[in-house]
């Protein structure tokens, strides 16, 4: 079959320039740059969502809303970032101090134990070694003043990527589907729509996951008395892009700010977390998902490590979508094309395109 000859070539195509790649050492550089590329699309995917709504329900030109909606994004980051940041500068140098003293009160109630003197330094080696830090704050902050110009390249390059693809979305569409023997170009052009759905509605699905987690979270830690609730909302909301790992994650500041309440509210933090997340995994989830797009947790969980060792953050953030993409390719090129079942198995996405379907009769109906 020519779809089956074509999948071959496109896989040994792909394969061959991996090789190569690895062989010149280039391979994690020049992926890392591809997944900064591909967040770049998921972004211009949902400008272009949030654009393209108006403008279908009213005689606006797209044009107009999607320099509309740019320009609401970018108030809401700047307000955003100015809060988030006059928060944790105002809490910063407060924050250092409490973790030392929690610190040492820690392990002066640990050191009553036999086995504290084995396991732990005594309070004159604390001291030493808290002393050796603030030596060496400053090779630190410059370490990690490097690590945060990458993550604002990577963030400008996300952005601006995501500008340009949401401008003229139709232009690369046309462009990629060239790219293709005319006499499989329509199929071509099939597969991109069943990806953009797939993929706008997974968006879909991470912002309310992240919307709804976020505000439990505010709301939980202020009733338990921990500073920066809503900061501390905001961060857990941004980290639940990243499923299964990105909770765990959101909970390491909440137990560091809880230190300074009391080990108390270090206990009920970590259980608050506990059960938010299992009502995350059992009710919210699988709530968004009978609507939205639905991913096996397994090859969820497997894309993220693999992903991870070889990419890093991005590839561990950009793991999902890419499970999305190839579910969709195989279901299409493999079990639609090659083994002519139509029929959508359970693990796809196949909740997108029924969602597409019921739109276009709904439309037509009226």
């Amino acid at each position: 079959m020519p779809h089956t000859r074509f999948v071959k070539q496109f896989f040994w195509t792909v394969l061959a320039i991996l090789l190569i790649l690895a062989v010149v050492g280039q391979f994690a550089a020049v992926g890392s740059i591809l997944l900064l590329i591909f967040a770049g699309m998921l972004f211009g995917l949902f400008v272009h969502g949030i654009a393209s709504w108006p403008t279908r329900r009213t005689q606006l030109p797209y044009r107009a809303c999607y320099f509309a909606t740019v320009a609401i994004l970018l108030l809401i980051l700047g307000v955003g970032f100015l809060y988030l940041g006059s928060q944790i500068g105002e809490r910063a140098a407060e924050l250092r101090s409490q973790l030392k003293s929690s610190l040492e009160q820690t392990q002066e109630r640990i050191q009553q134990y036999e086995w504290a003197d084995v396991v732990l330094p005594d309070a004159g080696s604390l001291k030493e070694q808290l002393a050796d830090a603030d030596s060496q704050l400053l090779p630190r902050m410059m370490a990690g003043l490097r690590w945060v110009g990458w993550a604002v390249t990577g963030a400008l390059v996300i952005f601006f990527v995501g500008l340009y693809a949401a401008y003229e979305p139709q232009f690369y569409r046309r462009g990629l589907i060239k790219l293709a023997d005319p006499s499989r170009r329509e199929n071509v052009g099939a597969i991109l729509d069943q990806l953009q759905i797939a993929l706008q509605f997974w968006i879909i699905g991470r912002l309310l996951s992240m919307s709804i987690i976020g505000i439990l979270t505010a709301i939980g830690l202020y009733f338990l008395g921990v500073p920066l609730p809503i900061t501390l909302g905001v961060v857990a909301a941004c980290l639940t892009f990243i499923p299964n790992i990105g909770p765990l994650l959101a909970a390491i500041p909440q137990i560091l700010l809880a230190l300074e309440v009391g080990t108390s509210t270090v206990i009920y933090v970590a259980v608050f977390n506990v059960v938010l997340q299992g009502v995350e995994s059992y009710l919210i989830t699988p709530i968004i998902q009978r609507h939205e797009v639905k991913l096996p947790p397994i090859f969820t969980i497997t894309a993220q490590l693999v992903m991870g060792v070889l990419f890093g953050i991005i590839g561990v953030m950009m793991a999902a979508p890419l499970v999305v993409v190839a579910i969709v390719l195989v279901q299409r090129l493999y079990i639609r094309d090659t083994l002519g079942d139509i029929e959508p198995s359970e693990l796809t996405v196949a909740s997108a395109s029924d969602h597409k379907t019921r739109s276009e009769e709904k439309s037509v109906g009226t």
